[in-house]
């Protein structure tokens, strides 16, 4: 009982934490915004340009979700349909509720809709992600080349390109670390327990989704498709800037790609808000001496692009799913 109450406080102390970050965030990025000239610049978008970007990003999620099944292929065969649609309820659930609940709602949805647990699917996400570090590593990588490392911290630099890189290592130790640390717990007493028997259980599991990519012929494709994503993210970037008027070289949208990048890492309101607008902003004016109207416009532009149409999307495939959020708060990961 006790521990559930420490649980409770602690997400919402962060929840808290991460609105007051957003609020803080959105302040930065507009005070003193002269509502009449923004409005002139959104009246004067170029919708050719958004549909683009969006297109590509929505693209993106396709080539994602083929990630996704390659990765899960060792464990299940899904098909993109449902991989897809998880994806898409899993940004609605980011975008909408706290604490980032979007990947374990996406988890169970999946699970839902293939003969893949949850903690299993959860564990191939985990793998997803670090992919995406490993992504953002190389574009950091290939941006340092052609632009001054001024604009990022050297240590940044590093301990991002560490990090992934040991998580991505770490993913390849995992099997052993089930079949010898998890096997030894529970020739232990104690962890004979039901309770501990069954949280055993989940890790086990999760880790089997973790794992799967180590049993995959087609390591090779997972990199190119993880390559191929940021690539089209940072096209998406480009064209949402043309939307606006804004036009900067492929390598300082890389620039602005990875600093948004890190920055929605930091605890912050759903969606990202606040922590995404002030980057934006800071990284426009600062590095790249944009007009700071023009830069509070690109925020709320290349934003929208990446979160309206995608809660509209998830939402709809959310509806139509038979999930519903209180049961998924009842039951979460670690009971599937």
């Amino acid at each position: 009982m006790l521990g559930r109450l420490l649980i409770f406080v602690n997400r919402y102390i962060k929840l808290i934490f991460g609105i007051f970050i957003s609020i803080a965030g959105l302040y930065y990025a507009f005070r003193g915004i002269d509502f009449v000239q923004f409005w002139k610049i959104i009246n004067q978008l170029d919708l050719f340009y958004c549909t683009l970007s969006l297109i590509i990003l929505l693209i993106s999620n396709v080539v994602r979700a083929l990630r996704w099944q390659i990765l899960a292929h060792p464990i299940d065969r899904i098909s993109i349909k449902p991989a897809f649609s998880s994806i898409m309820i899993g940004y609605f659930g980011n975008s909408v509720l706290p604490f980032r609940m979007g990947e374990f709602l996406r988890a169970y949805v999946l699970a839902e809709k293939t003969s893949l647990n949850a903690p299993t699917a959860f564990g191939t996400i985990v793998t997803e992600r670090i992919l995406d570090f490993v992504g953002l590593s190389l574009l950091i990588l290939l941006t340092i080349l052609v632009y001054p490392a001024a604009w990022i911290s050297q240590k940044i630099i590093i301990g991002v390109v560490v990090l992934s890189l040991t998580a991505f290592v770490f993913v390849f130790c995992f099997k052993e670390i089930k079949e010898f640390f998890l096997f030894d717990l529970k020739k232990i007493k104690f962890f004979q327990k039901s309770m501990v028997l069954k949280i055993i259980e989940i890790l086990e599991r999760l880790i089997n989704g973790a794992v799967a990519i180590r049993s995959t012929n087609k390591v090779m494709l997972i990199f190119l498709y993880t390559v191929l994503i940021w690539i089209m993210y940072c096209f998406s970037t480009y064209f949402a800037l043309i939307s606006t008027g804004i036009s900067i070289k492929w390598y300082e949208v890389c620039v602005l790609m990875i600093s948004t990048a890190l920055a929605i890492s930091v605890p912050a309101a759903p969606a990202y808000v606040g922590t995404y607008h002030a980057t934006v902003v800071y990284v426009l004016t600062t590095f790249f001496l944009i007009n700071q109207l023009d830069a509070q416009a690109s925020a709320i532009i290349i934003h929208g692009i990446g979160t309206i149409p995608f809660i509209i999307i998830g939402a709809w495939y959310f509806i139509n799913s038979s999930v519903s959020i209180r049961e998924i708060n009842s039951k979460e990961i670690i009971n599937n």
